[in-house]
């Protein structure tokens, strides 16, 4: 039992010290950059993104 629980602390204080940005922090400024490459495309059938909710913003 106290393996587990030392290497789910490890775990947390690793992902506490990672540094890089997830896919769901950058949200709006990847919206805004898919949005502009949708809006140059010459398609028939336009794509159009949902918002994003705003519980799931983590931008500081």
């Amino acid at each position: 039992m106290t393996m587990q629980k030392r290497w789910m602390t490890n775990m947390i204080s690793e992902a506490e010290a990672c540094t890089t940005k997830m896919p769901w922090e950058r949200g709006l400024r990847r919206q805004a950059m898919i949005s502009r490459r949708l809006d140059t495309e010459e398609r028939k059938v336009k794509v159009t993104l949902p918002p994003i909710p705003a519980g799931i913003s983590l931008a500081s």
